[in-house]
């Protein structure tokens, strides 16, 4: 299977919010970062919870 993968950066409030979507082996992977750090990831529509370092 090949893989697909599109990326969208907006500009909201002065923050880069930039939504990538990998679409492989038939998973669908929604990365959605705010200024290079990531804030969501969802794989299949269902939201993962994220491991972050508030530091």
């Amino acid at each position: 299977m090949g893989k697909s993968v599109s990326t969208s950066t907006k500009i909201i409030n002065g923050k880069k919010i930039t939504t990538k979507k990998v679409v492989e082996n038939g998973v669908e992977r929604v990365e959605v970062t705010e200024d290079g750090q990531l804030k969501s990831l969802t794989i299949n529509g269902k939201e993962q919870q994220l491991r972050l370092d508030n530091k």
